[in-house]
């Protein structure tokens, strides 16, 4: 008895072709998917600038007008200055000596002329370099201290001067740098003791401290 056998059908060309198109798609969707889940490394933040509208650059002196009479105390500011970090992590701030406000303009001006002599040196800076990594890391609202040692430019004379400061992260990539505790300026040490006594002796003090500490609130946002 003879079996007749069901002939043998063959997949059609193009079905096959429609099948392999469907594969890679899939293929293709699913490594796009990959790629958007994975986080890239974080990069060095971009370069920042300091706002001088919402910081802040003060020192304080202390002096007596007489011998055995306790100090008075006071706060000053600097209203121009400028600077920022870059991508590589130099920090730079330039202070215009000119700017002093002490609220007495009498005062401004001797400070100008006695004692920082703005002809002659305008300016001071101050620079660093810090961690872009860890700076980079900072999630919103956290921080980070920093012990910095810089290099200090006043009266054309330049100096190590160390700085602790803390690192906030703020939105939109910005950063906020403040002082944990007082830079102190030796006034001396940048060749400024004559312009010292020469305040104390036109204010007709008994003490002129010649060691000023300093104080700083700066934000920097993302250069444009």
């Amino acid at each position: 008895m003879l079996h007749t056998l069901a002939p043998r059908t063959r997949r059609q060309p193009a079905a096959a072709f429609i099948t392999l198109l469907a594969t890679l798609a899939t293929l293709l969707a699913l490594l796009a998917l990959q790629a958007c889940t994975q986080v890239p490394p974080a990069g060095p933040p971009a370069a920042l600038v300091v706002d001088p509208v919402a910081s802040s650059l003060r020192f304080v002196s202390t002096k007596a007008g007489s011998t055995g009479v306790g100090g008075v105390v006071e706060v000053h500011r600097f209203d121009r200055f400028q600077g920022g970090l870059d991508a590589d992590g130099q920090v730079r701030l330039t202070i215009d000596l000119a700017s002093v406000s002490t609220g007495v303009p009498i005062r401004d001006e001797r400070l100008r002329t006695l004692l920082f002599n703005v002809a002659a040196h305008p300016q001071a800076t101050f620079t660093a370099r810090i961690d872009t990594a860890r700076v980079a890391a900072l999630p919103a609202d956290a921080t980070l201290d920093l012990e910095l040692v810089g290099q200090f430019t006043l009266a054309g004379q330049t100096r190590t001067l160390p700085a602790t400061l803390r690192v906030t992260r703020l939105s939109a990539g910005a950063l906020k740098v403040s002082t944990l505790a007082p830079i102190v300026v030796d006034a001396p040490a940048f060749g400024l003791k004559p312009g010292v006594e020469a305040l104390r002796e036109v204010m007709g003090l008994a003490f002129l401290a010649a060691a000023v500490p300093v104080t700083l609130d700066l934000v920097l946002h993302p250069s444009r």
